[in-house]
């Protein structure tokens, strides 16, 4: 397959390949892919921040309640995000410190339950998972292959990443690019 550009993005051409064993992917996270915490853009963090008051409501004792405990205190360069620079989250407790004890992400629960939605907290990457985008590539994030079921993936002649993935490329791509997406692994797969 040709190099392949969608948009702002080159396709990786293992979105088409690869794909889920029956009963896994993202529908059945284990969300052990947000115990590592995650980068974020700066503008989502002043975001996240704007609205700790909100988010304080949706976390639990395992969660640390000072926002200075959030993020990282550096920031890095990184042409992958909005603004050029990057943030981490903070581990706190041995995982993200916006999971929850139960596995759940906090700044999902608190734009769901106030009704913003479920990713208007929600940083760019982690609603991305396990699609992101490496030097301008938008590819499968291998972070939890072979440690987590739910983000496997194996050469597939069923359902490819693609199909699998759809919630998280239509997030980064829009739903009507990421119909061109499917159209053309119509048009070079036969599915």
């Amino acid at each position: 397959m040709n190099q392949l550009r969608i948009g702002k993005y080159i396709i990786d051409p293992v979105l088409f390949e690869k794909g889920f064993t029956d009963g896994c992917g993202p529908f059945s996270c284990e969300a052990t892919c947000c115990e590592g915490g995650v980068y974020v853009d700066l503008h989502e963090k002043e975001n996240v921040l704007d609205h700790r008051a909100m988010i304080l409501n949706y976390m639990d004792e395992t969660q640390p309640h000072d926002s200075s405990n959030w993020f990282e205190a550096e920031s890095e360069d990184d042409q992958d995000f909005s603004s050029g620079k990057s943030i981490g989250t903070k581990i706190y407790s041995d995982k993200c410190a916006f999971l929850n004890k139960v596995g759940m992400c906090s700044l999902q629960i608190a734009g769901t339950k106030e009704g913003i939605g479920p990713w208007a907290l929600k940083p760019f990457f982690c609603v991305a998972f396990p699609i992101t985008v490496v030097e301008g590539v938008l590819t499968f994030d291998d972070y939890q292959q072979g440690s987590s079921q739910c983000c496997s993936v194996e050469d597939t002649n069923r359902s490819t990443l693609v199909d699998a993935c759809k919630v998280e490329l239509e997030f980064m791509l829009g739903e009507q690019t990421y119909q061109r997406l499917k159209e053309i692994q119509r048009q070079q797969l036969g599915r």
